[in-house]
């Protein structure tokens, strides 16, 4: 008698961890997946937050809420990481410390979905050490809004409404957060907005974010000051072409603007401006070629170019092809893949990898995967010069491989737990280094990096309670180098972090989240975030306390973190 099948682990419907729609328990990358309503039980305050629960990942500020983070994974480096935003690429070109400079808002995301290891032959460039896609909610809701204040002359406001019945518009969304700073000249001011359509078969989105901010101690014992801008404006359309088979097309236009003024105490100090502009489209087609196999292709192209007054102006561009087969060979399913992209400055990267699922068990999945990706520097790693810097304008693209190994379990309703172990070898890294402290930085292809580590996680939750927890290890080994680094030997061997939401009675609710971060050569801290709010009828008032125990830590060296800061607001919906 035929053995029946066994059950999907998990039947959520992703869309980062191959080229088109699966379940999340088909896919044969590691995987992980933070949602709305785990958002909404827990202390987060802005969605640098929120990516703070994504297992393998080190989020780190240069100020609070968002100012400006950079974003590591597995080890990587900040610009090793691809941020997508509904799949459209949120990488600058100027620098990657504007990667974390995301068009979104609290409100808006529906789920955030972590891809880690290569994801090169599925994204393209800077895919190193895994994307970040944050999912913007598609449903019609009720209108909403928040408003808090808290120490620090804290102010933040947000309001959000999709409606079902309001013609071409399906979304609207606003948001202000302000503080007069924890610190002299760490002030900030951070405003977003956002509107969705619908029109026929094809949607649009328009985003915009402004921030202002104090930069003190950023880049040098300066009371520096810096404004960045970044609008995306999105269209997608998706038709079927034929039974089993849909075409979707896509169109992008992103500007991100800086400003950045080092030391306004000197006379007559003229600010660095930066503006970068990045336009593209592509068309993907995807269906079944039989009952077992599925395929997946495209071709994408974009043009970037910059006006800089510290860069030059600058531009390149870039064409894409790339195809993903899925088979299903009894139990087994293989994700055989590869991308093509040709640049007019750096030629060309071939990316293919391989990613394997077996449910091996009921409710358990082995995965694994192997994958080539790389990484182009970007214009300030080529061409940035001032008294203590000076770029290199031959620098040739990071290249590496990624293989890892390991098992999901689907513990039943939305618990899921996961193991895995990773390896990743790369060549021609790109650091700012110097012989000694007397010299410029320079930015060269030196680095041979070795890195493995190992990384676990669980989620879910079970009636009135929800728990998250994570646990990852990492080793990255350099070359020797005799001099100063930048950026390479800066991440965390150890990272660990937990959060509990809780439904008690008489509705009130508590949130906790907890993180502790051992940096390679620098001391450790632990921080905990803590959330009681209790509904009455359409008013959620609540209490939030960051960093409750006043830990004293820097995420980015130089750079300190605020203590303790407390805040409380309300919500309507």
């Amino acid at each position: 008698m035929a053995q029946p099948p066994l059950p999907t682990v998990d039947e959520r419907v992703v869309v980062t961890g191959t080229a088109a729609p699966a379940t999340a328990g088909s896919v044969g990358r590691t995987l992980a997946v933070v949602t709305a309503d785990d958002l909404r039980r827990l202390p987060i305050a802005s969605v640098p937050d929120a990516l703070r629960l994504l297992p393998g990942v080190w989020v780190r500020q240069r100020g609070p809420f968002g100012s400006q983070t950079d974003i590591s994974i597995r080890g990587a480096s900040f610009g090793q990481t691809l941020v997508l935003v509904n799949g459209v690429r949120i990488n600058d070109p100027q620098t990657g410390h504007h990667n974390g400079d995301l068009p979104v808002a609290l409100e808006d995301i529906a789920r955030i979905e972590l891809l880690a290891g290569a994801g090169s032959s599925l994204h393209g460039a800077d895919a190193v050490g895994g994307v970040i896609n944050i999912i913007t909610t598609q449903d019609a809701t009720s209108p909403s809004a928040r408003l808090a204040a808290g120490e620090h002359g804290l102010v933040q406001s947000g309001a959000a409404w999709r409606p079902a019945d309001l013609g071409v518009i399906t979304g609207l969304s606003a948001s202000v957060d302000r503080s007069s700073g924890f610190a002299p000249a760490r002030e900030f001011v951070h405003q977003q907005v956002r509107l969705d359509l619908r029109l026929g078969a094809t949607t649009v989105a328009v985003a915009h974010l402004d921030k202002d901010f104090g930069a003190a101690g950023f880049y040098g014992p300066a009371p520096s000051q810096e404004w960045t801008t970044q609008t995306l404006v999105t269209a997608r359309h998706q038709q079927a072409v034929r039974p089993a088979w849909a075409l979707t097309s896509d169109a992008w236009y992103r500007t991100h603007g800086d400003e950045f003024l080092y030391d306004p105490r000197v006379a007559g100090a003229v600010p660095n401006r930066h503006r970068t502009h990045v336009v593209g489209g592509g068309m993907r087609v995807g269906g079944r070629l039989s009952p077992s196999l599925r395929l997946t292709a495209g071709i994408e192209g974009t043009a970037d170019w910059l006006r800089s007054s510290a860069l030059g102006d600058r531009q390149e561009g870039r064409g894409s092809a790339f195809s993903e087969l899925e088979a299903r060979i009894g139990r087994l399913l293989l994700y055989p893949s590869a991308r093509l992209d040709a640049y007019t400055t750096f030629g060309s990267a071939f990316s293919p990898s391989l990613a394997v699922a077996l449910p091996v068990r009921p409710r358990v999945k082995w995965r694994a995967s192997v994958g080539r990706a790389f990484r182009v520097p970007t214009f300030t790693e080529r061409f940035y010069t001032d008294p203590n810097h000076r770029a290199n304008e031959a620098l040739r693209p990071e290249q590496g491989w990624t293989a890892d190994t390991g098992m999901d379990t689907y513990l039943g309703g939305t618990w899921v737990g996961a193991v895995t172990g990773f390896v990743r070898r790369e060549r021609d890294v790109i650091d700012w280094v110097r012989p000694d402290a007397t010299q410029r930085w320079r930015t060269e292809n030196i680095r041979d990096v070795r890195s493995h580590g190992l990384e676990t996680s669980i989620r879910g939750q079970h009636g009135p309670v929800s728990l998250g927890a994570q646990y990852n290890w990492t080793r990255v080994e350099t070359d020797r180098l005799a001099g100063l680094s930048k950026y390479v030997d800066d991440y965390a061997p150890h990272g660990a972090g937990a959060d509990l939401g809780v439904q008690w009675p008489g509705a009130v609710s508590t949130g906790l989240r907890v993180e502790h971060r051992r940096p390679f050569g620098r001391s450790p801290w632990t921080t905990l975030d803590v959330r009681v709010a209790r509904p009455i009828r359409r008013f959620t008032p609540f209490v939030e306390v960051a960093n409750i125990g006043d830990a004293r830590y820097e995420e980015i060296r130089g750079v300190a973190m605020p203590g303790r800061w407390a805040r409380v607001g309300v919500s309507v919906k």
